[in-house]
Parts: C-alpha cells; sequence; structure tokens
C-alpha cells in the first residue's frame, strides 16, 4: 500500500469516527445527566473515611488552605499544615488542636523545590505516618504589575502553581500506589477555563494543572488503581484574602457572581473528593457553562468573552496604565 492511500485511509477513519461520535453525542449526554441525577437523588456514591489517614495540605496556613485543613481535621484525618510562612502554619495547628482530636503539625516547606518535598514527606511519615491525602492546595497570583510583568512574578507563579504538583505527585504518590489507595485533591480555577485577560501566568498554570490530573486519572486508569481517587476543584474567586478582593473588585467579578467564602468551599470540595468526583466547579452551574462554550469555534468563544466582560477588563487596563 503507497504512503499516499495509506494517509486517505486514515484520514477517512479519523472522519468516520468522529460523525459515529457526533451520532451518539446526544445519547451519551442524555446518559450522563441521568446518572446525575439519580446520584443526587440517592446521594451516591457515599462518602469515603479517611478517618486515621494522614493528610498533606500545601499553603495551609491561610485562608482557603486553612479552611480545608480545618474540614479534614474535622473527618478525623491527621493533617501536615504545610506552607512558606510558618507563623500562619503554626496557627492553623492551634485551631486544629483546639476543635479537634487529631495529630496536627506545622512545616515550613518551599513547595516549589523537589529537595524540600522530599523532606517533608520523610518528617512527615515520620511524625505522623505515611500520606494518603494530598491536597495541593498552595498558589500564588501576582498583579504587582499586570499589563506589564515581572519575568520573576511570572516564573514564581508557573512554580508554585503549576510545577509545584509534578514534585508532590513524584513524591506522595508512590505510596499511595504501593497502599493501593488514597486522594489527591488540586485546586485549580475557573481562571484555567475562562482565560483572565492580563493574568496570562495565572490562567495558564491553573489551565496546566487541569490537565496535568486528567492525565494523571487517565494513568491510573491504565494501572488499575482504581481506589486512588483524583479531583480538580475550579473554583472563581473567593472571600479568602484582601488582594483577591480586591481584584475582584477592579474587575467587576462581584457582579457577575459573589465571592464565595473558603470555609463553604472547603466543605463541598472535601466531601466531593470523598465521593471521588473528578473535576468540582464552583459555582456548578461552570461546570454546564464551561461545556456549552467549548462547543463553539474559538472565534465565538472570543467574542462571547468581549460580550460579557469586555467593558470591565478595559476598565481595568486604564486603572493600571
Amino acid at each position: 500500500m503507497s504512503e499516499v492511500l495509506r494517509t486517505a485511509l486514515v484520514k477517512l477513519q479519523a472522519l468516520v469516527g468522529l460523525i459515529g461520535l457526533v451520532a451518539i453525542t446526544p445519547l451519551l449526554v442524555f446518559a450522563a445527566i441521568l446518572s446525575r441525577l439519580i446520584a443526587k437523588l440517592c446521594n451516591c456514591p457515599k462518602p469515603k473515611s479517611i478517618e486515621g489517614d494522614v493528610a498533606v495540605v500545601t499553603g495551609a496556613g491561610h485562608g482557603l488552605g486553612r479552611a480545608l485543613a480545618l474540614e479534614l481535621a474535622k473527618k478525623g484525618c491527621h493533617v501536615a499544615v504545610v506552607d512558606i510562612n510558618i507563623s500562619g502554619a503554626e496557627e492553623t495547628v492551634k485551631q486544629i488542636g483546639e476543635t479537634y482530636k487529631v495529630r496536627a503539625k506545622a512545616y515550613k516547606t518551599n513547595v516549589a523545590s523537589h529537595g524540600e518535598i522530599a523532606e517533608l514527606n520523610a518528617k512527615v511519615v515520620k511524625d505522623l505516618g505515611p500520606v494518603t491525602v494530598l491536597v495541593n492546595n498552595a498558589g500564588v497570583m501576582l498583579h504587582r504589575n499586570p499589563l506589564d510583568p515581572e519575568p520573576a512574578d511570572i516564573q514564581l507563579m508557573i512554580d508554585v502553581n503549576l510545577t509545584s504538583h509534578f514534585w508532590t505527585k513524584l513524591v506522595f504518590l508512590p505510596k499511595m500506589k504501593e497502599l493501593r489507595r488514597g486522594f489527591i485533591m488540586t485546586i485549580s480555577s475557573l481562571a484555567g477555563i475562562f482565560p483572565l485577560p492580563y493574568s496570562s501566568a495565572y490562567t495558564t498554570s491553573k489551565a496546566g494543572t487541569s490537565a496535568h490530573m486528567r492525565a494523571l486519572r487517565t494513568e491510573l486508569a491504565l494501572e488499575n488503581q482504581k481506589d486512588i481517587h483524583v479531583s480538580t476543584v475550579m473554583p472563581t474567586f473567593l472571600r479568602t484574602n484582601d488582594e483577591v478582593t480586591q481584584l475582584s473588585n477592579d474587575i467587576g467579578i462581584c457582579d457577575l457572581y459573589p465571592l464565595i467564602p473558603g470555609e463553604e468551599v472547603a466543605r463541598r470540595t472535601v466531601d466531593g473528593m470523598l465521593r471521588g468526583e473528578h473535576e468540582i466547579t464552583l459555582p456548578g452551574l461552570a461546570s454546564v457553562f464551561y461545556r456549552l462554550i467549548y462547543l463553539l469555534p474559538a472565534e465565538w468563544q472570543i467574542k462571547i468573552s468581549l460580550l460579557t466582560a469586555a467593558s470591565r477588563f478595559e476598565q481595568f487596563r486604564k486603572s493600571r496604565s
């Protein structure tokens, strides 16, 4: 068979496959919606127990990370509170100790360093036990100069928001595979789905985390590691710190949807993680919206973004010029 004919047959095969997928898509959508409705009505699958397990929560010295650490402690989980800000991490440990009868300890760690993550694992195993719950929460969003960001700011966002997740996976996942159980929760953002103008580094890093977790879920399925659950959380802006609140006000995000308290996010996401949910969007309606908008051609997606938010980002750009 000639190369030209072989290439033509492969293209034809791909086209037939695409036509078949389009033909059955309505049925798949109906089946997916029906299964979600049934799951909601019967409140299943039931959340798994993590009582007595050991969790590592990065960026747990404040905000959402602290709320997640407290929520995990509420579930009976021992918690390694990890943050570059050790005083914040110690405050989180104090709050856990005042309320819940679990062990918790603070660890000062730069999550962008593979070496420090490896050292962290050794310390946590010695202090609390093997880690079976990993929460990749640490993240930075720098807007000191959004129109012309410093290279160091760009690199820091990529290192903390994305690269660190590779290091934690490399360090903590092997033990989960050995035990054939575990949970990995990654805090991404709706900004990884709906790009934020003048925040390309942040948007890119968060989109990367979502893609990373999708790839990991596929790898675990291929390896038949069905009891290691990977959840990606994609929230809108949260009411967790003054900088995010100010940015939200500057852009006008609050006019589209109110900021969500960190405690509410923590409750929803930990429950979703324990039920084995793959992706959790906050608010939930964003899940439907992003799937619908991604059906449209790229140029239409841009037009819709401009239609809904162009004036807000134009005002933001002028205010920072």
